[in-house]
């Protein structure tokens, strides 16, 4: 958060470097994210430092309840039936996917396959609710963001102002000589 605060750009591109981040974590392109947010950053002119982080909000240990939600929303939404054992394979095969091995099958092409093909099994309901999760993630983090980014840059401009006029005044108050004291 500090990092984001005190990133030297506008507000702007600060916010909109994190709505990219944020957007694209919540979008089936697991593998291929921080690849496609640092091109939609330097395409839209954002921040791209703040943007890759936001990215890894969907890990091997967020992207199972993450999916399984959007998959269910995006069911809900075209009015699929998702059956228990749909979602429950969506579980299942979400999980294998990406507990074989640990951190290092993250490195081997298998796992990949393996994910690509869960995705495409559930294509059309996934894509549906994560876009319409990342949509509003998105905005909202831009929004949040650039508010937050305006009124701590503004708060710290008046504490530096406050703080010259302190010194001032110390100064000045040495400076002159107290009433009734003769120099």
């Amino acid at each position: 958060m500090h990092n984001v605060l005190h990133a030297d750009d506008t507000p702007h591109r600060i916010a909109l470097g994190l709505a990219i981040g944020t957007f694209l974590a919540f979008t089936p392109t697991v593998g291929i994210q921080m690849i496609i947010a640092l091109a939609l950053a330097a395409a839209f002119k954002a921040n791209k430092v703040v943007c890759v982080p936001m990215v890894w909000i969907t890990n091997p240990v967020t992207i199972v309840p993450i999916y399984a939600t959007c998959y269910g929303l995006g069911a809900m939404i075209l009015g699929t039936r998702s059956s228990d054992g749909q979602t429950e394979t969506l579980f299942s095969s979400i999980q294998a996917a990406s507990n074989t091995g640990g951190w290092a099958s993250l490195l081997e092409w298998s796992f990949w396959v393996n994910l690509g093909k869960t995705f495409m099994q559930f294509g059309a309901e996934l894509w549906v609710g994560c876009l319409c999760v990342a949509t509003v993630a998105g905005v909202l983090m831009y929004v949040i963001a650039k508010r937050a980014v305006v009124n701590h840059r503004r708060r710290r401009q008046i504490r530096l102002e406050r703080r010259a006029q302190r010194r001032t005044t110390r100064r000045f108050a040495k400076a002159v000589p107290a009433r009734g004291t003769s120099a």
